[in-house]
């Protein structure tokens, strides 16, 4: 089953003070850790972001916006565009601890859904969902009707949502989901990271 991965790597980083896809954990960027899952789990990996020259190498399919500082639903959209596989699976680049069990999982679960988005304390995680490519149009809409609130956007696709108690099944939630987007979250997934190694 072919998918694509696609990587988020273009947020501002501000709380962060320095880009977060750099951040190192364990002796490797939080970019480097995703990276390393996905080639286990997709036919291709994309990087968007806002700066391609800082990716380089890292991939062979880095690309920016199509509608650039629109943030995550541009970010989402870019990726379905640039995608070649109908499937699709979004990931912030500050969510190293991702599970590709649970990938697995949710790529088995798409059927004739629009996306498959884990739920966690209530809140959807759009930036670690997975996508079908018939999004493309929802998004685009979205877009260019200045509707840049991930959460209006998931209004129109028809979802499946993934409980907490089903993605227990892979580790603890927390942990899995885990966002390194300031200092203190750097500490404690370097702290992390050494417990999981």
């Amino acid at each position: 089953m072919s998918a694509s991965g696609v990587v988020l790597a273009g947020g501002r980083s501000t709380r962060m003070k320095f880009n977060k896809a750099f951040a190192e954990i364990g002796g490797k960027s939080s970019l480097q850790i995703i990276l390393d899952k996905f080639n286990t789990v997709f036919s291709e990996t994309i990087i968007i972001c806002n700066n391609p020259e800082l990716y380089a190498g890292m991939t062979d399919k880095i690309y920016t916006d199509v509608y650039p500082s629109l943030g995550p639903v541009a970010g989402i959209h870019s990726g379905l565009y640039y995608a070649s596989s109908d499937m699709v699976f979004v990931l912030a680049c500050d969510i190293p601890f991702i599970d590709t069990r649970l990938i697995g999982f949710m790529m088995d679960q798409l059927g004739g859904y629009q996306a498959v988005v884990p739920q966690v304390g209530g809140r959807l995680q759009p930036l670690a969902a997975l996508y079908s490519r018939s999004c493309l149009p929802v998004f685009e809409r979205c877009l260019q009707e200045d509707k840049l609130k991930l959460v209006r956007v998931f209004e129109e696709l028809d979802t499946l949502i993934i409980p907490e108690t089903e993605l227990a099944r892979f580790g603890k939630v927390e942990e899995i989901f885990f966002n390194v987007n300031d200092a203190a979250a750097l500490q404690k997934a370097q702290e992390l990271a050494g417990r999981l190694s």
